[in-house]
């Protein structure tokens, strides 16, 4: 094998160097081009994702505009901004050259809705307050009778406030199928709880001990009360150990 000279390896050192200087000067130069050329500028923001989120209130949270350079947004701050709003739980920025923002987010979905004086606070299932209403809402199980202080959106009411774990019910599907056949839950003074349902039954529920339990044993009663087409008008699960069906014997 042939030696390489000093003068070579000298001429080796110098191309090698030319041509790092050459590729650092042309990124530069591109860097420089895309940071000004209006052929990079946002003409397109496209939002995946948004339900219940508005795309406008989405762009505006986000503090992206058209006509703004494409290289030149901070994507990490448009995603923490895109998270302090209490609907989106988790967001994702994307730059798509040469004039495209995609922006998908994951949104928090309200699951129940608790009383506090005369407010309605929508949660989700992580108890985070996602919005308050006047009124009540006639497509989410209502909590009425706890002495829950309102909170503001996006703070938590946590599970010592509310006595259970929200989670351990809304990512169970037989617990959710029971639940979204609630309309009202009445905590009373003595912390005992009467349930309302959507089908006009009214159950004595008892109190707030073996719930998941109960609250499946109460979804197979209801289903027995619907294949049997019996008239029920009040469950009693507070009396013993069996539950009890008051029919309507009109």
């Amino acid at each position: 094998m042939k030696k390489t000279t000093r003068v070579e390896r000298k001429r080796y050192r110098r191309k090698i160097m030319f041509r790092m200087v050459l590729m650092l000067t042309l990124i530069t130069i591109g860097l420089a081009y895309a940071f000004k050329s209006e052929f990079f500028n946002i003409d397109n923001i496209i939002i995946d994702g948004d339900k219940l989120v508005s795309e406008e209130t989405i762009i505006t949270a986000s503090a992206i505009n058209k006509g703004e350079n494409l290289f030149k947004v901070n994507t990490n701050d448009a995603e923490k901004y895109l998270e302090k709003l209490p609907y989106i739980k988790v967001s994702h920025i994307k730059r798509k050259p040469p004039n495209t923002i995609n922006i998908w987010i994951e949104e928090r979905v309200p699951v129940l809705q608790i009383k506090s004086l005369a407010t309605y606070m929508l949660i989700d299932h992580e108890g985070i307050v996602l919005e308050n209403q006047d009124k009540k809402s006639e497509i989410l199980p209502a909590i009425v009778g706890y002495n829950i202080t309102a909170k503001e959106p996006g703070q938590n009411i946590k599970e010592d406030e509310l006595g259970i774990k929200l989670e351990d019910f809304f990512t169970k599907n037989d617990i959710i199928n029971i639940i979204k056949k609630i309309n009202t839950i009445n905590v009373d003074l003595n912390e005992e709880i009467n349930i309302d349902l959507n089908n006009g039954i009214s159950v004595a529920f008892g109190p707030l001990d073996n719930v998941e339990y109960k609250l499946r044993l109460l979804d197979r009663i209801l289903i027995d009360i619907e294949n049997r087409q019996l008239k029920c008008k009040m469950i009693i699960m507070n009396k013993g150990e069996n539950p009890i069906l008051v029919l309507d014997n009109e």
